[in-house]
């Protein structure tokens, strides 16, 4: 799989250089980091919790830098594997800091093979997931690339009283079941029977094979996302 993602933040190419290389800071930006021990100031040890479709991963993950020019490239190589769901990785990652006007623009490069259960779910799945990874990865750079942030408090509000036609609104705005059960269901919706509440449950038969997948509601978007991408019918 090779992939391709490029971002611009309000810093300087140093300022983004010393977080990036900095194993704390990086840590805290990865979704599913779960640690990471600093082995040579070249190689690190990682541990990374993902879920693609219905397979949950914790990957031990060594990265190790091959090539560095602070603070403008980086070369790295990263290999994985998690013994308990059968699946590994190994890749090659490179970076870019590039000043603009508008700050640095950060673009990163990555070729990836995944073997095992994980690279059986296909190329989509797998790059939808990376994607919004990164997508996730950028909010918390630029946050922490902001710095701290005072918050002052709201000024209280007084609530309405029950019987006004404000409570009234925001009940009826509460409660959508009754706008959701007015709409017609679309393709995703017949394949996805109702299930228990958070959880979204999902029954397929291709060629014999029937599959069964659970999904948490609150990650409903994701879900919708990969079965247009993997399982709807083409035109």
């Amino acid at each position: 799989m090779d992939i391709e993602l490029a971002r611009v933040f309000d810093a300087e190419p140093e300022a983004m250089w010393a977080i990036l290389l900095d194993p704390q800071p990086m840590a805290e930006c990865v979704p599913g980091m779960e640690s990471v021990e600093v082995v040579s100031p070249t190689e690190y040890l990682a541990t990374i919790k993902v879920k693609i479709a219905f397979i949950s991963a914790r990957f031990k993950v060594r990265t190790v830098i091959a090539e560095a020019d602070a603070p403008r490239y980086l070369r790295c190589e990263v290999t994985g594997e998690d013994n308990a769901v059968g699946s590994a990785i190994k890749a090659v990652a490179e970076m870019w800091l590039t000043p603009t006007e508008a700050g640095t623009e950060l673009r990163v490069k990555g070729a990836a093979t995944i073997m095992g259960r994980l690279g059986a779910l296909g190329l989509n799945p797998v790059k939808t997931k990376a994607e919004r990874m990164w997508e996730e990865f950028c909010v918390k750079l630029a946050a922490r690339l902001a710095g701290p942030v005072d918050t002052v408090p709201a000024e209280p509000v007084q609530a309405p009283a029950a019987n006004t036609p404000a409570t009234a609104a925001a009940a009826a705005v509460a409660d959508p079941l009754p706008l959701a059960s007015a709409r017609k269901p679309g393709f995703l919706a017949r394949l996805m029977p109702r299930s228990e509440p958070g959880d979204i449950r999902v029954e397929l038969e291709r060629d014999g094979t029937r599959a069964v997948l659970h999904w948490p509601a609150a990650q409903g978007a994701e879900c919708l996302a990969w079965l247009e991408r993997t399982f709807a019918p083409t035109r």
